[in-house]
């Protein structure tokens, strides 16, 4: 072989060599792109597909809060708007719940103490948050916002912000590796393979007489079998070999997130039991299929009676743990009592239920119902070692006698409840046209009661408490009177009842407290004796622990001694929380303030409320007096219970003394107090004033005739 030979056979070998390895790194660089593509496409697909789960779940939270909140806000109802949000808040991804009112300042932000409230948000959002009209959701880097209007009909009255944090939420399923553009191994293969070439070069150089054929045999194998031996460590293929495996992994993985975001969009996780999305979606195709059967359909919505006190004592991990309790007990009794097709359970947020039965004759089998799911409930609870009593109440309306469509039904349910509540509670009534014209009734006179408040359009009057003996005026009972501009004076057991349901109790009392020991400071009589005033406590007020320090700043406020101060409890009060009750008047008791029981022997166990709690009175009901003279029971009654006081060594007052004969009767019982029309109807603050001058003026007058007789 000659040099030329020779020269030109290492130049061809060289440029062979490098070709080919220039080749391979080519193919190995080009299938490595290839699966770094198909990664990174795999890799952004199913993280849209997640974030588009995770902007779903938020704006469908927004939604199903929002239509919860309405009431609420509009009836600025902080404890039910509290309470909505917490459970919102108890998502581990959900950052802020906040509701703006209609000016976009906060009205609530889920805190007990709403630290921010009425501050304007001056995030990058909040703009945008507080014009909305519809809808609006924006992601960022870290967060995903959505802002929901609150519209009452047509009118907005505020706004629901949410965010989410995207870095805690679970944005995507796991992420395909991307392989790194260049695999330090290859130097290695490269490396090898051109180390063979060399050596084929000097193999074909030394035994050049091989026939090119086979050389080339040779060099083929070796540049094309030999690499691919060792199948499992080239990166081309491992790399072909992930992209598969990943994609169908990624696949299944959508498939069971998206199976998963469904069932959670439509089912409770605190109950299981289907929720209000899950209800709409039912009522919708039940309708329908009504519709095209002419068949009967009823809805029962159910409301735990003052189901929030127990998250207030308890807290709201034994409310939730309640709340299951609830549900599993309407779940079973569905299963016994509703129909075989056609029945459905959910839970429409907080404390409430709906009940959905297609069957014939559905109204008279939704009362069937409705009496076993109120009896489900006379079991009690028990929870943190003790016994605890919940009722409901039901309202049911059908179709297609009360509504033809979802949404007219399920506010014909509504109306239906709250007339059960006001019916007593624990009992179910039936939707009539006449409830909307009453519930619209209602609404107004809440709003006016709203205005009342905050106008100082309420009035306090006293109705005198009159010694029986000597026909002396010893104190009085303040009374909240409210004149309307149109409807006249409104009969307080109606405004009363409005003011307990949405929340203005608390308030309403606390300005009868003020109002009435303010007021008392100023009485005198002709012979200086201190004359007391009794004012009414609520149950929501003797459940607050903070009783007792709000009675002891009246108190000092208006320089009032608290032995001229009487607070009257009813017994069913001490029932509804007997352990915060009890603690509360104890305190009460220590202050030198008196406990009269109001309405007693109407109650249950008053006998061991006297033993319990330090009473220094009680109120003989009205009903017993009004029959005094015609019923010998009530004779009777009354009889012992003013014996009782006298064995005790606790003040007995009769109420409701409307004629002399039972002024007289009463007088002869002993007993010591009298209140009622006859001995002075309920006045204004101004005329017991001059009922009291009046009095001591006679007094004072009696006084000189006798001492000029003497």
């Amino acid at each position: 072989m000659s040099a030329t030979l020779r020269q030109r056979y290492w130049i061809l070998a060289a440029v062979v060599g490098a070709v080919l390895l220039l080749s391979m790194s080519a193919l190995l660089w080009r299938e490595r792109q290839s699966a770094i593509q198909s990664a990174t496409a795999v890799n952004q697909r199913v993280q849209q597909i997640a974030e588009a789960g995770v902007r779903t779940r938020l704006e469908t939270t927004a939604s199903m809060l929002a239509d919860t909140l309405i009431n609420p806000v509009y009836f600025f109802d902080l404890q039910v708007i509290e309470q909505s949000l917490v459970g919102v808040l108890r998502q581990p991804d959900i950052a802020y719940a906040v509701v703006l009112d209609r000016n976009g300042r906060i009205l609530h932000d889920g805190s007990r103490d709403i630290a921010r409230y009425a501050e304007r948000p001056d995030d990058a959002f909040a703009a945008a948050a507080i014009a909305t009209a519809v809808p609006l959701t924006q992601v960022s880097a870290r967060w995903m916002e959505a802002a929901q209007p609150l519209l009452l009909g047509e009118e907005r009255i505020g706004v629901l912000r949410l965010g989410l944090d995207l870095q805690l939420a679970n944005t995507a399923t796991d992420a395909v590796p991307v392989p790194f553009a260049w695999d330090p191994d290859w130097w290695w293969w490269l490396g090898i393979v051109g180390m063979l070439l060399a050596v084929t070069a000097l193999w074909v150089e030394r035994r050049w007489v091989l026939p090119l054929a086979h050389w080339q045999s040779q060099s083929r194998s070796l540049l094309a079998r030999r690499p691919l031996s060792g199948v499992k460590s080239l990166a081309v293929v491992s790399a072909g070999q992930l992209v598969g495996k990943a994609l169908g992994f990624a696949v299944d993985e959508l498939a069971l997130a998206d199976s998963e975001l469904r069932r959670q969009l439509l089912r409770d996780a605190l109950t299981g039991l289907p929720n209000r999305l899950a209800l709409r979606q039912r009522l919708a195709a039940e309708l329908q299929t009504c519709r095209e059967h002419e068949w009967e359909l009823a809805l029962l919505f159910l409301d735990l009676d003052d189901f929030k006190r127990i998250n207030d004592t308890l807290g709201h991990d034994i409310g939730d743990d309640v709340l299951a309790e609830v549900a599993h007990r309407f779940a079973e009794v569905l299963s016994v009592e509703g129909p075989a097709a056609g029945s459905f359970v959910a839970r429409f947020g907080g404390d409430e239920f709906v009940v959905l039965i297609r069957c014939p004759a559905a109204r008279q089998r939704a009362a069937t119902l409705a009496e076993a799911l109120l009896n489900a409930l006379d079991r009690p609870f028990r929870k943190a070692e003790q016994n605890l009593h919940l009722t409901t109440s039901i309202g049911i309306t059908s179709f297609p006698d009360d509504a033809s469509d979802a949404v007219q039904l399920l506010k014909n349910g509504d109306i239906a409840m709250y007339l059960a509540k006001v019916h007593g509670r624990q009992c179910y009534r039936f939707f009539t046209p006449y409830l909307t014209q009453l519930a619209n009734d209602r609404l107004a006179l809440e709003q006016d009661l709203r205005e009342a408040m905050n106008n100082g359009a309420l009035q306090v009057y006293y109705q005198p408490i009159v010694h029986l003996k000597t026909g002396r005026i010893h104190g009085a009972e303040a009374l909240v009177r409210w004149q309307h501009h149109s409807r006249g004076m409104v009969p307080p057991s109606l405004f009363v009842g409005i003011a307990e349901d949405v929340g203005l109790i608390d308030a309403l009392g606390a300005f009868v407290l003020r109002e009435a020991t303010r007021e008392a400071v100023g009485w005198t009589t002709f012979d200086h004796r201190p004359t007391f005033v009794a004012v009414n406590l609520s149950v929501k007020q003797l459940r607050d622990p903070r009783l007792p320090q709000q009675v002891t700043s009246v108190l000092r406020e208006c320089a009032l001694p608290p032995q001229r101060l009487h607070l009257e409890i009813t017994e069913s009060a001490l029932l509804d929380d007997e352990s915060l009750a009890y603690s509360s008047l104890t305190e009460l008791n220590r202050l030198g303030i008196d406990i009269w029981l109001d309405d007693f022997g109407t109650g249950f166990s008053g006998l061991s409320h006297l033993r319990r709690v330090n009473v220094s009175g009680v109120k003989i009901d009205r009903t017993f007096v009004a029959d005094l003279l015609s019923d010998r029971h009530d004779l009777a009654l009354t009889n012992a219970i003013v014996a009782m006081a006298e064995s005790l060594q606790i003040t007995a007052v009769a109420e409701g003394v409307e004629t002399a004969a039972q002024l007289e009767m009463l007088s002869k019982l002993n007993c010591e107090y009298g209140q009622g029309f006859w001995l002075g109807r309920p006045m204004t603050a101004t005329d017991f004033r001059a009922r009291l001058a009046h009095e001591s003026a006679d007094l004072a007058a009696a006084g000189r005739s006798l001492s000029d007789a003497g």
